[in-house]
């Protein structure tokens, strides 16, 4: 299992906001956030997705070479990330299926926590390729 840990500071929310385009008060005014009953601004979905990239993990040095490509990210959301957190990111491979001698689908779960406490699973999976060596291991 690979891990990282992730601070989510202000300068981090506005710099997404500013990439994404979702300037929504949620993400950046804490009166307005506090009037909706959470305890400071939230992080946008899309930048907890952001942040379990595969390569954003320590997993992504071993496999760069190897990438063919993306096929599908799914996100479960349970519980907001706030402007201050440090939240821990986990990588965890869920499966690999082979798909001819060369290549594979891998699946891998990401799981972003605070403490004990699960925020969001984000489930990723890649096209890889194997060298022949590799393939005939």
């Amino acid at each position: 299992m690979a891990r990282r840990q992730v601070h989510l500071t202000r300068e981090v929310f506005q710099g997404f906001a500013a990439v994404s385009g979702d300037a929504h008060p949620l993400h950046y005014d804490a009166a307005y956030a506090k009037s909706h009953g959470l305890r400071a601004p939230i992080a946008h979905g899309l930048l907890l997705v952001a942040i379990t990239a595969l390569g954003a993990t320590p997993l992504s040095a071993q496999l760069h070479d190897s990438m063919v490509a993306m096929l599908g990210t799914q996100a479960r959301f349970i519980s907001p990330a706030y402007e201050g957190d440090r939240v821990d990111v986990s990588l965890t491979v869920l499966e690999i299926q082979p798909k001819s001698r060369n290549r594979c689908v891998a699946a891998f779960e990401v799981k972003v926590e605070r403490g004990a406490e699960l925020l969001a699973s984000v489930q990723h999976q890649f096209m890889l390729r194997f060298s022949r060596e590799e393939a005939a291991a």
